[in-house]
């Protein structure tokens, strides 16, 4: 079975990595200096080495890509002919063995190579999936490789594969990059391992957006009421706050705002231990991670705020802080004999 291998060399100071969170999965490595956030830097075609319309339309797609499933506040690409960056279509790589390379030249742009369809290398031909109407088995995908070497442009290292736990929780493969028909031979989407380093180094895209489940991380949640006290069958507003725990190894993350998940409210009666749920709290649209719910009250109750660990997300549940909130009568009520029926209290 074939074994290609993708070269990447990145020009920038290496960086130091923090510790890994305990998980099955690892973050794809990384290092150099990180773009700015959602930097934009635009790439042209090289002169002289202009890749062919088909491959220029695979090249563009894997820029969207990138762009779409970045899930951080990684940079983003796109064409324009006056571009600082360049992409090209040519055998000049270092090896006789690789089909694309990547070169960093932080802060004004990279560069990319990839390899013609049809160059004859140490390992075989190389087939472009793309070249053909009906793809034959053995070719390989442009738009998936170009991908990979967009990873390489966001500062993402290759990935030792005991650290992954299936195939596609990454695009950084140093080598045995998949063909056609094999599993992710086609993928157009970084890894949820890819995701996980880009959200470390540039932050989640939004506060809403899912957490890679990569990564492993606790949440801190408090629960605010309006006030500790007040009139009976009056309204009051509790807010709640969840983010990522303010330990987190990672600075990018940690206390970082978690906006757009499931916060449930919880009510206890005084001196009880079980909670009963109340309902789900909203979402403040600010990007502040609150959370908050309005009610009528008619006794007193502690109440607490409860994040479930979702399963589609890198996040630990928590519960928030005990809040007392007293309900208080506004006269003082006695206990009368009406003519007839039972006893009644009025004010």
């Amino acid at each position: 079975m074939k074994r290609i291998a993708i070269a990447a060399a990145i020009v920038s100071v290496l960086s130091v990595l923090a510790a890994q969170p305990v998980s099955a999965a690892l973050p794809t490595p990384a290092s150099g200096n990180a773009w700015d956030k959602n930097q934009r830097i635009e790439y042209r075609w090289k002169d002289g080495s202009e890749p062919p319309a088909w491959a220029k339309s695979a090249m563009n797609a894997a820029a969207t890509d990138s762009n779409q499933s970045r899930k951080a506040k990684a940079a983003t690409f796109g064409y324009d002919a006056d571009g600082p960056a360049w992409l090209s279509y040519t055998d000049d790589l270092p090896t006789n063995w690789a089909i694309g390379y990547t070169v960093r030249n932080f802060p004004d742009g990279f560069s990319i190579r990839m390899r013609p369809h049809g160059t004859q290398l140490d390992w075989g031909t190389l087939k472009w999936c793309q070249f053909y109407d009906d793809p034959p088995n053995g070719c390989y995908d442009l738009e998936m490789v170009t991908l990979h070497e967009f990873g390489h442009a966001q500062t993402l290292g290759h990935v030792d594969e005991a650290d992954i736990d299936s195939y596609t929780d990454t695009l950084m493969h140093e080598s045995g990059l998949h063909s056609k028909a094999k599993l992710g031979w086609n993928q157009h989407v970084f890894g949820r391992c890819d995701v996980a380093r880009l959200q470390i180094r540039y932050e989640p895209l939004t506060t809403g957006t899912d957490i890679s489940t990569c990564l492993d991380l606790g949440t801190d949640l408090s629960l605010t009421p309006a006030t500790s006290g007040i009139a009976y069958g009056s309204s009051v507003t509790m807010t709640a706050k969840l983010k990522i725990d303010a330990t987190s190894a990672y600075p990018n993350l940690a206390s970082e705002p978690l906006s757009d998940r499931t916060v449930l409210l919880q009510r206890r009666a005084v001196g009880t231990t079980s909670w009963t749920t109340i309902g789900e709290m909203t979402s403040v649209t600010d990007d502040s991670g609150r959370y908050v719910k309005t009610m009528t009250l008619t006794a007193t109750y502690e109440w607490r705020a409860l994040f479930v660990a979702p399963s589609d997300e890198g996040l630990r549940g928590s519960s928030s802080n005990v809040a007392r909130l007293s309900v208080t009568y506004g006269c003082t009520p006695s206990t009368v004999k009406p003519d007839y029926g039972p006893l009644v209290e009025t004010c």
